[in-house]
């Protein structure tokens, strides 16, 4: 099953799961129903805004992302904390939603890095997304549970930020090599193409 399929079910079920933590607190007023709806209620929250916020930005950016604005670059001090942390031992045993989006046979490097800057905002989102969770503490109280499933799912959302920034550092060599061949390709033809125009 895939990541998208797990956040669809995810959320169908725990909305489910909600309602009926509702009804149950309504018709016997016991306080164990109302800690479920809460409990149950927040991982809708979490499934369910991740879910709209992914299919939402997918079909906004479609995998168009400008590659050169300031926030995507990847600054240098960067590579020395993804080289210590050891984010390439570890980056390809995590779920991924479009494996085809990073296929290199059907992408070119800068396809690919624009896909990095996409999914990369969409964790990033999730991450104030998750903060958002701890408002739920000022109606129901309970806010270390509020606290530790935000900063659960915001911690989640962060492995993927740094694996996709350690990704584009690794892809934009290769953008930048294409686009020098690229360069050199074009002055060559205007170069043939100037000379051609003199005989």
């Amino acid at each position: 099953m895939t990541p998208l399929k797990i956040m669809k079910t995810a959320s169908l079920v725990s909305f489910i799961a909600l309602a009926i933590a509702v009804t149950l607190y309504h018709l016997s007023n016991y306080g164990i129903f109302k800690t479920l709806a809460v409990a149950v209620g927040t991982s809708f929250y979490h499934f369910f805004v991740r879910l709209v916020v992914g299919i939402y930005i997918d079909k906004v950016k479609q995998n168009r992302a400008d590659i050169t604005r300031s926030w995507y670059r990847i600054r240098p001090w960067e590579t020395a904390i993804y080289r210590r942390i050891g984010v390439k031992n570890w980056k390809d045993k995590m779920p991924t939603s479009f494996p085809e989006y990073y296929d290199l046979r059907k992408h070119t490097p800068l396809e690919l890095a624009q896909v990095t800057c996409q999914s990369e905002i969409i964790h990033e989102v999730n991450v104030l997304i998750s903060a958002g969770a701890l408002l739920g503490a000022i109606p129901f109280g309970m806010f270390p549970a509020f606290f530790l499933s935000s900063l659960a799912a915001g911690c989640f959302d962060m492995i993927f930020v740094v694996m996709q920034r350690y990704n584009r550092s690794r892809l934009m060599p290769l953008v930048e090599r294409q686009r020098r061949a690229a360069g050199k390709t074009g002055s060559g033809t205007a170069q043939g193409n100037k000379t051609g125009g003199t005989r």
